[in-house]
């Protein structure tokens, strides 16, 4: 028995058997064109669904679904708004619980050369934005965690 030799292709259109094509099989054979057809069909979509599930695999980083890493990841980044205060510093509160993680902070608006070195003081759950300059306007931060 000889099997129908598969290759990744998309066939626009399928053959279909005429009352005058000859009954004839084998590899190129009229009556096995339109079965090898469909079967570069087949393979073409079962190539691309592989390829799909293994970029999803990838994007789900080892969780069960995308929903479910989406949510971890949300758990453990956060962004807001603060107001920098100078050298007595601004406390955002973010209920992490440890003090394994990055925070990332930068002004909002022109601060007229008055922001200083800023220094982050973590705590487990909360940080504070200390900045040795008088600069006393919007800033915005980011937690990694």
């Amino acid at each position: 028995m000889g099997k129908i030799k598969e290759t990744s292709a998309w066939v626009e259109d399928i053959y279909q058997i005429e009352v005058t094509d000859p009954a004839l099989g084998g590899e190129n054979g009229p009556v096995n064109r339109a079965a090898q057809q469909l079967a570069a069909r087949t393979r073409y979509l079962k190539d691309k669904a592989d390829s799909v599930e293994g970029e999803l695999a990838q994007a789900r980083g080892g969780k069960g679904s995308l929903a479910e890493r989406i949510n971890a990841l949300e758990g453990t980044t956060a962004q807001g708004d603060l107001t920098f205060a100078g050298t007595r510093g601004q406390t955002v509160t973010h209920n992490l619980g440890n003090t394994n993680y990055v925070v990332n902070v930068s002004a909002t608006a022109d601060t007229g050369g008055d922001m200083g070195d800023v220094y982050i003081s973590r705590a487990a759950n909360a940080f504070t934005v200390y900045n040795t300059g008088g600069y006393r306007g919007g800033g915005r931060y980011q937690i990694m965690n």
